[in-house]
This record gives C-alpha cells, sequence and structure tokens, in this order.
C-alpha cells in the first residue's frame, strides 16, 4: 500500500470479493473471501485497516447472504500496541477502537509466509485470506539499485545539504535519502519533511552553482495524524494529544488546507459535506495501474512502459519495434 493506483486495486478486489462471497456456488470460499489481512500497524496500516472495515461494514447491507459474523479483519504487529509513532497511550486507545469495531490485532506477531489461500504468522497461527495487505514499510525506487552511490538502508547517503559526499552535482531528497538531523539521527521520510527538503535542496543546487554557501536541512517534525475509521482519529500536534472526533476533523483540515488551488478545496469540502448526508458510492473503478519500473512483462525493449494501445493492437512487449501496421491499428482506433 503506497500510492492511490494501490488504494483503488484494493477496493476494487475488496468488492469483488464481497461479489463473489455473496454467491451461492462460493460457499466453500466464502472464509478466506471475506478475511482480510493487513501487515504494519504503522500510519499506513492503522489508515488501511480502518478504511476497509468501514468499506465492508458498509457494503454489507447490500449482500443479503452475507452476514456481519462473517467478515474478519486482521491487523498484524510485531509491537505491543499500534501506531507507535504516537506513543503508547494514543496507540493503546486507538487498539481499543479498532477492536471495538470488530478489528482483530494480533500483537507481537509478523507475516511468516504467504499460500494461495493463508497467511501464516510467526506465532504458528495460519489464516485463511486471499487478500494480504502489506504496509510494514516500503522499498525505495528501484533506480536507486542501479546506482553505484554510497547507501545506507538502501537509500543514498546524502549530508545535511542533500549533498552526496564525492559526487558533485548528485542530490537526493525524500524516501530516496538517508538525510542526517542534528540529534544524530536520520530525518523520516515523511511529506512534511520531503515538501520542505525541496525548497532547501532548490536554494542549495543553485547556491552550489554560484559558489555560494550550502544551507543544512533543519526541521522538526510539528505533529502527526492518523485516521482510525468512523469519523475518529489520533493526533499529537506541538506535543499534545488529540483523539476521536476532534482528531479526525483536524487531519481532514489540515490535508484539506494542503491542497492546491481554492476550487480544488471547495469539490473536496462539498463531497465531504454530501457524504455526511448520504451513503457513501460503493462501486468499483475502472483503473490500469501503472507497470513497475523493474517489471520486463509491463516493458518494451528500452525499458518504456509499453502502452494500453500497443497492447490492444497486438504488440506483444517484447516485439522488437512498432510496425507500420501496428502504427496504422493504433492510428485508426484512435
Amino acid at each position: 500500500m503506497k500510492s492511490l493506483g494501490d488504494a483503488i486495486a484494493l477496493r476494487n478486489r475488496l468488492i469483488e470479493h464481497l461479489e463473489e462471497a455473496g454467491t451461492d456456488c462460493a460457499e466453500k470460499d466464502r472464509l478466506p473471501l471475506l478475511t482480510f489481512v493487513v501487515a504494519g500497524a504503522g500510519f499506513a496500516g492503522v489508515e488501511t485497516t480502518g478504511s476497509i472495515n468501514d468499506l465492508l461494514k458498509g457494503t454489507l447491507p447490500y449482500y443479503p447472504n452475507l452476514k456481519p459474523e462473517m467478515l474478519r479483519v486482521v491487523l498484524v504487529h510485531p509491537g505491543d500496541y499500534v501506531l507507535p509513532e504516537l506513543g503508547e497511550q494514543l496507540g493503546r486507545y486507538a487498539s481499543g477502537k479498532l477492536a471495538e469495531r470488530g478489528v482483530e490485532i494480533r500483537p507481537n506477531t509478523k507475516v511468516k509466509a504467504l499460500t494461495s489461500r493463508a497467511v501464516e504468522l510467526t506465532d504458528g497461527t495460519r489464516i485463511e485470506s486471499f487478500t494480504l495487505v502489506w504496509t510494514a514499510g516500503t522499498s525505495p525506487h528501484p533506480l536507486l539499485n542501479q546506482l553505484d552511490i554510497p547507501k545506507e538502508r538502501d537509500r543514498l547517503k546524502v549530508n545535511a545539504a542533500m549533498g552526496v559526499e564525492g559526487f558533485s552535482g548528485v542530490w537526493a531528497l525524500g524516501d530516496c535519502a538517508v538525510i542526517p538531523d542534528e540529534r544524530g539521527g536520520y530525518h523520516p521520510p515523511t511529506a512534511q519533511h520531503a515538501s520542505r527538503e525541496g525548497k532547501v535542496l532548490a536554494h542549495n543546487i543553485v547556491a552550489s552553482v554560484r559558489g555560494e554557501a550550502l544551507m543544512p536541512f533543519r526541521f522538526k517534525t510539528l505533529g502527526l495524524l492518523a485516521s482510525i475509521g468512523r469519523r475518529t482519529g489520533v493526533a499529537r500536534i506541538l506535543g499534545i494529544n488529540f483523539s476521536g472526533f476532534l482528531a479526525w476533523w483536524l487531519w481532514r483540515t489540515i490535508y484539506l488546507l494542503k491542497l492546491p488551488r481554492i476550487e480544488k478545496k471547495l469539490r473536496v469540502v462539498l463531497d465531504w459535506t454530501l457524504d455526511l448526508f448520504f451513503s457513501k458510492d460503493f462501486v468499483q473503478y475502472l483503473h490500469e495501474r501503472s507497470p513497475a519500473i523493474d517489471d520486463p512483462a509491463t516493458s518494451g525493449p528500452s525499458g518504456r512502459p509499453v502502452d494500453s494501445n500497443e497492447r490492444s493492437a497486438g504488440l506483444h512487449p517484447r516485439s522488437p519495434d512498432l510496425t507500420a501496421e501496428h502504427a496504422e491499428k493504433i492510428w485508426t482506433r484512435n
């Protein structure tokens, strides 16, 4: 779970499983179809779990053959409580709220193995499920593996000015770099850090060209927020803890303010307002995920992604070139 495409694909999968499990012929597979396992209870894992649980509970009335007790959402976490970044108090509060809403939390446990219809945990438990959502850490861009540059934690090792030592003109930021902070650690790869790193790095590139002094990146996290579903959230802002509806409202408001343009903000506010009075739109979205850069099955001979028009025209991904016949088919269809 890393991109918007992943979220759309997961939403489609949830609805697809509900559709299949609601039929009489799927009775023997109903258990794994309606069991969803999320690995990792950081921000991505908890918010994903809460959204999955809300979506499933909201759509269930439309499937008369399915009952609430058939649904099973499992959150696997290696720690004692969820959201360790927010501390024990808010973490245990979030754990309790999720448990109240029917989420099964497996603390001090990790995913050991995965089969086509089951997830095996380190405590010996075997959970029958067709769906495992992985949020327990993500890998950086695969392009970094091709660079012969000093790395740490599979990310480029840079100085406080975000330049790579010994490689003039090479810079990195965000989740592609490990950037040292003033306390001897590293800045977390969060959006509030990355957006500010971009401004400092732009200044440093210009300063480097002009021969001026570079500016080290210095920033302290302002706050952390997470939604745990059903208009409930947890937050720590400037050292102050919030929970419940207020934290959820702060979470939404802060992200709303980050949207560009007044028009976009008004559209989102209107959509959120209508959501208070009407049920959600439970439909699948037609969607094609962007191919991974290192996926040979979706790349052409030069490494570029194969266009959907080329695929529909009969051009095999391993074909040497786009022939005139294929080009004519694509041109005719467009």
